[in-house]
């Protein structure tokens, strides 16, 4: 009987183990034949047009100077960030806090290309200044393997670009140079990532350059296979450059009618609990905090605004002029205060960065790497996009609670704001 027991399970584990090799093997040859992104592209066209026009242009060099410090401990902080010993080396005469952080590299910074391609293809290629070359000059000879072919088509699958945060850091330089193929081809289609939503602020600004959603917005799914007769590449676009950023904000501007008026706001981007979208970061002591904003904006005439975006039903012009009119905006890092990109320049920001005290060197949203490692963090964007539109940036490292959130130090927030208005 204990023979029999052992040769029935016996039995049992290999049929096991032949069902599953037999699923691996079906898996491999749906694989090579209709598989992941990853793999090869290259299997559904029959060409590769090696004379495609491509228009290119060439920028300066250019610095982002550290931020302003209003006493030792922000200063400590900074200089101990992953950020700042990745890019130091590139410090001008080895002096950053002079000269400040020297960016020349050509393909990442400074050189801007588009491309027109003649019966080009899209396959979930990433879309940025590394954009594959071979990808660039892919065409289709025929259209069977193809999910659709458009007359025009123009290329904008950033990461969450459907999303009004990087909607602005990601497709808005890169529309710098590419909005007139919007208006010279009016039904060209305009192809954004698929998202799990798409901000009506987002929508809206695509209303205001013309691209209405029903007719021309595809929210691209990655297993598409897109053909277009004449396909507009923008992407091999430097993610920063000043020159793009303060054009894109310009555009912004452009697109309401913006009175004529001297910047006399102080604006609170405020982070609730009911507006957050993730996890911490919530000022706990948010009415003493209210209090000194208020204080200084009423000592300095200048009109105090707290602003709770998820309150906002105002269109999205509505919310370019109100930024656009700042003079300093505070807020804790978080998505809102992306709306930095509406504000002139030397509009002075303050931002509070939360951090934990086991990884200091980093930012509270990108704790989660390794801080001997540098890794590209999102939590140094809107310090750089403030440098990037000429603003006055000050930071104030707030060490977190073990709920992320944090209770600001007001002596130190006090020192900050006298620090700020002798410049005033």
């Amino acid at each position: 009987m204990y023979f029999f027991r052992i040769y029935s399970l016996q039995s049992v584990y290999y049929s096991i183990i032949s069902i599953i090799i037999f699923y691996q093997i079906c898996f491999l040859i749906w694989y090579l034949n209709d598989g992941s992104s990853s793999r090869p592209k290259e299997y559904f066209f029959s060409a590769v047009d090696s004379e495609f026009q491509q228009i290119s242009s060439t920028f300066e060099p250019f610095t982002i100077a550290l931020p302003h410090f209003f006493d030792d401990e922000a200063r400590n902080w900074f200089l101990n960030t992953t950020y700042y010993r990745q890019y130091s080396s590139q410090c001008l005469h080895g002096n950053c806090e002079t000269n400040g952080f020297f960016y020349n590299d050509s393909k990442e910074h400074l050189n801007i290309h588009l491309a027109l391609v003649e019966n080009g293809v899209y396959y979930d290629d990433a879309c940025g200044y590394n954009y594959d070359d071979t990808a660039l000059r892919r065409i289709f000879t025929t259209k069977n393997k193809l999910s659709v072919i458009y007359d025009q088509a123009i290329i904008y699958t950033v990461p969450d670009g459907w999303s009004f945060q990087h909607f602005l850091d990601g497709i808005g330089p890169k529309l710098t140079h590419s909005r007139q193929y919007l208006d010279q081809y009016p039904n060209a289609k305009v192809l954004i990532l698929e998202g799990p939503r798409f901000d009506r602020s987002v929508k809206e600004i695509w209303n205001l350059l013309g691209v209405n959603e029903s007719h021309r917005i595809i929210h691209y799914n990655r297993q598409m296979k897109v053909g277009a007769h004449l396909l507009i590449n923008p992407c091999r676009t430097p993610g920063i450059h000043p020159r793009l950023w303060q054009n894109a904000r310009t555009m912004y501007w452009s697109l309401v009618k913006l009175p004529k008026s001297k910047p006399n706001l102080l604006i609170y981007v405020q982070r609730t609990a009911n507006n957050a979208k993730n996890h911490g970061r919530l000022i706990l002591n948010d009415n003493s905090v209210i209090q000194l904003l208020r204080r200084y904006a009423m000592k300095h005439s200048l009109t105090y605004v707290q602003y709770d975006h998820s309150k906002q039903d105002d269109h999205i012009g509505k919310q370019i002029e109100l930024f656009s009119n700042a003079r300093l905006i505070f807020g804790i890092h978080g998505g809102a205060l992306s709306n930095i990109n509406f504000a002139p320049s030397a509009t002075t920001i303050i931002e509070i960065m939360p951090y934990k005290t086991n990884r200091s060197s980093l930012p509270i949203v990108c704790s989660m790497f390794d801080p001997n490692q540098f890794q590209p963090c999102g939590g140094y964007s809107y310090y750089i996009q403030s440098q990037l539109l000429n603003q006055s940036y000050w930071i104030l490292p707030n060490v977190v609670d073990d709920q992320d959130n944090v209770n600001v130090n007001m002596n130190r927030l006090e020192q900050l704001f006298n620090s700020i208005f002798v410049r005033f």
